[in-house]
């Protein structure tokens, strides 16, 4: 009888132990990215022309919307890390983006919202993809004159 007793008096016990007794599990940190803006002025000219920091753009660039342009130049490089759900602004020479981190899709892919404003605050774009991580996004308007404002974003 006494087993018996010490056996409930300890099973009582152990689950009576107060909740800050009891191990806790950290929630694993939420998924971040480190992504790379390129901020690009787009114009028609006689000789065509891509800076060299550009050239992994040049196959996006000879694709419409962007084949209406053949002069490419690199006004902004900016590197960022993206934490999930935290959305993040970027400086361009031209205005200003936000970049939110969604989710990490499949492994290797990347979900994630931008938006973009001109340098007068109008926005251009407000746009959710999924795209392999690696890949270049690349979004954009028409300026007076013809000449182009491209963001070209990538993330790994």
């Amino acid at each position: 009888m006494r087993s018996w007793f010490a056996a409930a008096v300890l099973t009582l016990g152990v689950h009576a132990l107060p909740a800050s007794a009891q191990p806790k599990q950290t929630p694993p940190p939420p998924p971040t990215v480190s992504c790379e803006f390129l901020e690009v002025s787009a114009s028609s000219g006689d000789k065509p022309s891509v800076d060299a920091e550009l050239e992994k753009l040049k196959k996006k660039f000879k694709k419409p919307p962007f084949s209406s342009w053949n002069q490419f130049k690199l006004l902004m490089r900016a590197e960022k890390t993206l934490t999930a759900k935290k959305a993040e602004s970027i400086q361009l020479k031209l205005g200003k983006a936000e970049a939110t981190l969604l989710s990490i899709v499949n492994g290797s892919q990347v979900r994630l919202t931008i938006s973009i404003d001109d340098a007068a605050g109008k926005n251009f774009v407000n746009n959710t993809s999924t795209f392999a991580a690696g890949d270049y996004l690349v979004f954009g308007h028409s300026l007076p004159n013809n000449d182009g404002h491209l963001l070209a974003l990538t993330c790994k």
